[in-house]
């Protein structure tokens, strides 16, 4: 109980609830009330930002840290747990969470927690990389379900068979409004990011 106490007092509440949030996302992957991408999302960046010093920094250190390499709620689950574990380690120092000093030590640990994240989700990028490079060989001229409603300008997402293997895949129409639930063909790819284009499927 005095272990359950110090997970919840002061600063500790912070990592202790974001862990519980992912605990209970997968949860509800797991009972099917979630989509496993249903918090996902494609991290793009648009080129013509690229001249500005400060976003160009940013963007390298993004993906220094492997964000956007590997799906966000994955990434997430991996640093919330990290950073949990870091902070009921100080259970064992005299640093109480509610201090100054607990408030320093958790600076520390997030620090710590994304550098060790970096790490854990190295292997895992060339895993992601190598399942996209190796699907959307297959997918242009394939046909899909719309998870979502898109249109031109809203992104959304759709359901493509691969091999026999159901991936979800970023798309947009070619200019109609196509609902969720449709069937669309996917008609091309836009260069140098991981979005489809696509057209809604008229039934005969």
């Amino acid at each position: 109980m005095e272990y359950i106490a110090f997970a919840f007092s002061g600063i500790n509440i912070l990592p202790s609830m974001l862990l519980m949030i992912v605990i209970f996302y997968w949860l509800s992957v797991i009972l099917g009330v979630f989509s496993v991408n249903v918090i996902d999302f494609d991290l793009d960046f648009d080129l013509d930002c690229s001249s500005n010093l400060y976003f160009d920094g940013g963007v390298k250190i993004i993906k220094f840290l492997n964000i956007g390499a590997v799906p966000i709620m994955i990434y997430g689950t991996i640093l919330f747990l990290v950073l949990w574990v870091l902070s009921m380690l100080v259970y064992y120092t005299n640093i109480s969470p509610q201090s100054f000093g607990g408030f320093l030590i958790f600076g520390q640990n997030i620090i710590i927690a994304v550098l060790l994240t970096k790490a854990l989700t190295e292997p895992l990028t060339g895993f992601f990389a190598a399942m996209e490079d190796s699907s959307s060989v297959e997918i242009v001229g394939k046909d899909c379900v719309l998870k979502s409603t898109i249109n031109a300008e809203n992104i959304g997402q759709a359901e493509i068979m691969v091999d026999g293997y159901p991936i979800v895949i970023n798309v947009k129409s070619v200019g109609d409004t196509i609902l969720k639930g449709s069937a669309a063909v996917v008609v091309s790819k836009v260069e140098e990011k991981d979005l489809y284009i696509v057209k809604e499927k008229l039934l005969n």
